[in-house]
């Protein structure tokens, strides 16, 4: 809990679930058991994430051979009313092959 007179909850707790949600996701679209690496994770906190369940959902922009582009969204009671979404950038390749 990152404000405990709302409660709700802190903000780098749920960058980290969505990040890690993303990360899954991409694992389950591949098939393969290599962890994607992070290259960039940007966050837009829309409304105050309340201590409750929290869900995500994620969307896969552009999954090439090296980088995947993932959106993800999260929400508690309502999925049309986002406590945030999120755009993320994966290296899942860093062989250096350029082919």
């Amino acid at each position: 809990v990152g404000n405990p007179t709302l409660p709700a909850l802190h903000g780098g707790a749920v960058a980290g679930f969505m990040e890690q949600a993303a990360i899954i996701f991409i694992l389950l679209q591949m098939g393969e058991p290599k962890v994607p690496k992070t290259i960039d994770f940007t966050i837009d906190y829309l409304r105050a994430g309340l201590f409750r369940d929290t869900y995500a959902e994620c969307s896969v922009t552009r999954l090439g051979r090296r980088i995947a582009n993932v959106r993800i969204s999260a929400w508690q009671k309502n999925r049309q009313e986002p406590i945030t979404i999120a755009r993320a950038h994966f290296l899942l390749s860093d062989d250096g092959s350029t082919d």
